[in-house]
């Protein structure tokens, strides 16, 4: 099979722009890398800044007592959410948020997510006096979770909530003893 003329130039020609565009894009590499870390870095702005629009609005509609977009968001957008991840401290205070919350109003759902924040962070004091704390709610998990918030206390002596957590609780247990 034979090729035309004007397929021989087409095709050769499709490889000569190629490879001038991408000598010069070695060119940028090599003498412009700065303008390679600002698109990276608008790219990066962009991406947080989405997220914490979002998040805005599910802390303004938990604030007004709607749960559900806060608890949608850490399900499906922030779920594959790892500790090192850009986005990780927006979870992080998201989970926060929602643990707090959830625990003054003494709903039961914030033992589950205190657990997955656990999961997530052992080594968050924040994160542990709360999975601490959510063992306390189970009978069956109670002396982990007081011998957990013991040795939190130990190794965290100026830590106000955890303070505040294992003080009550041995408070509360001193007094049914008596």
């Amino acid at each position: 099979m034979r090729l035309t003329k004007n397929f021989k130039l087409a095709w050769n020609g499709f490889f000569l722009v190629m490879a001038l565009f991408f000598c010069g894009l070695l060119m940028v590499v090599f003498f412009f890398p700065a303008i390679i870390n600002n698109f990276g870095e608008t790219h990066k702005q962009s991406y947080i800044s989405q997220h914490q629009q979002l998040a805005k609005q599910a802390v303004n509609s938990l604030n007004q007592g709607n749960t559900a977009p806060l608890q949608d968001l850490l399900r499906n957008d922030l779920s594959q959410i790892k500790k090192g991840d850009r986005l990780y401290p927006l979870k992080r205070d998201l989970l926060l948020t929602l643990v707090q919350q959830f625990h003054e109003q003494k709903k039961p759902s914030w033992i589950s997510w205190a657990q997955e924040w656990y999961r997530l962070d052992q080594r968050d004091v924040t994160a542990m006096v709360y999975y601490y704390a959510a063992l306390l709610q189970d009978e069956q998990q109670y002396e982990k979770g007081l011998q957990g918030l013991k040795e939190a206390s130990q190794r965290f002596p100026k830590h106000p909530l955890l303070n505040q957590i294992y003080q009550a609780e041995v408070s509360r247990t001193a007094l049914s003893e008596d």
